[in-house]
């Protein structure tokens, strides 16, 4: 954790003596901290934690390095104590607090400065380190494992809501501490929604099934998608699916550090857009992954900058089409010396689901 709150101090520089950190992955990040209700108020000298009643016993166990402090009003406690501490200017995270936050922690700590930072608390836990990239492994380990478990009962008649049940029970039975998404399972035309949560449709003979799915362990996801075909796939059917494999597998081959964000994303969307599908690829081609499922770098043509060793995100090219279906294929890789590794487990080739 102090090598962690270095790197977060080295991101801030010196624009503010003091940091207000809100976001619960960053506090986790930064104390260990696995509850609902804590924020650090950092100095470079000291740390504070602060929480209520729920989490005391909790954050003594799970804390270090911080004076934990218990509260009935928060940003009154939090503005009490900055008051005691030689600071002139704070920093907060402001994509998480709210404009009636804001004004409230303003209100309490005057004169000190409020200073917002978004850009620099983005980057803190983009390069991951041996042990989380130990646990994102694991994860996507336990992930795997429920899927295959759940596979045999993909058969037409079953519902999305049934598979989706199935499988995030088994992944709390295999050890994980639960879904870190609401899964994924879109059926026959429902597979062009890229985001079609299960609903009470039952899978039919010929339909492509989309799963899209996650687990979490020791905080952090595992994210994953897969398409099946139930029953012999048509030719389109075959056609959709290596299109949409090939463009995964070129956006793989094009990671490794220094690569820019945006030509992993063209590696994939511009081989899609050469075989006419252009306008039916329409997301990002991948996204950081970590203590939140969806972090920096994204992979997208709307982003700037480069990879590094360590980062670890998904490649998730797709094609949907209105009316008839969809393919997505989905792997989590992490960013090596050489290029990268695959630390999803799940074969890729076209299945098909005995009818």
């Amino acid at each position: 954790m102090k090598k962690r709150i270095k790197k977060l101090w080295r991101l801030l520089d010196r624009q503010t003596e003091g940091m207000l950190v809100t976001t619960p992955e960053n506090v986790r990040y930064l104390s260990g901290f696995a509850g609902t209700e804590g924020t650090l108020l950092l100095t470079r000298r000291e740390g504070f934690f602060f929480t209520d009643g729920r989490y005391t016993t909790q954050a003594h166990e799970q804390v270090r390095d911080f004076t934990v402090i218990t509260f009935r009003e928060k940003w009154k406690e939090i503005g009490k104590t900055v008051k005691k501490i030689p600071i002139r200017s704070l920093g907060f995270e402001a994509r998480n607090l709210t404009v009636a936050m804001l004004a409230d922690l303003e209100k309490q700590i005057a004169p000190v400065v409020l200073k917002p930072h978004s850009d620099s608390l983005d980057q803190l836990r983009m390069v991951k380190d041996a042990s989380e990239i130990a646990l994102l492994k694991k994860t996507a380990g336990i992930a795997s494992k429920s899927l295959q478990e759940v596979i045999p009962l993909l058969r037409p008649g079953v519902g999305e809501r049934e598979i989706a049940a199935e499988l995030e029970y088994r992944i709390k039975r295999n050890g994980g501490d639960g879904a870190a998404f609401q899964c994924i399972v879109a059926s026959g035309y429902r597979a062009a929604l890229p985001h079609g949560v299960a609903s009470c449709k039952k899978i039919e003979p010929g339909d492509m099934v989309i799963i899209d799915y996650s687990a979490v362990y020791g905080g952090y996801a595992s994210d994953e998608t897969c398409t099946f075909i139930a029953g012999w796939p048509t030719p389109k059917q075959k056609k959709i699916y290596s299109i949409v494999r090939e463009a995964h597998d070129r956006a793989i081959a094009a990671v490794r550090p220094g690569a820019s964000v945006k030509k992993i994303d063209a590696a994939a969307r511009s081989f899609i857009e050469c075989r006419g599908y252009k306008k039916y690829f329409n997301h990002g081609t991948g996204h950081g992954i970590g203590l939140a499922v969806h972090e920096p770098p994204r992979i997208s043509f709307l982003s700037d900058g480069a990879v590094c060793e360590g980062m670890v995100f998904t490649i998730e090219p797709g094609i949907y089409l209105p009316g008839w279906g969809g393919v997505r294929i989905e792997d989590t890789v992490v960013v090596t010396a050489e290029g990268c590794e695959i630390i999803t487990p799940t074969n890729k080739d076209l299945t098909v689901i005995d009818t």
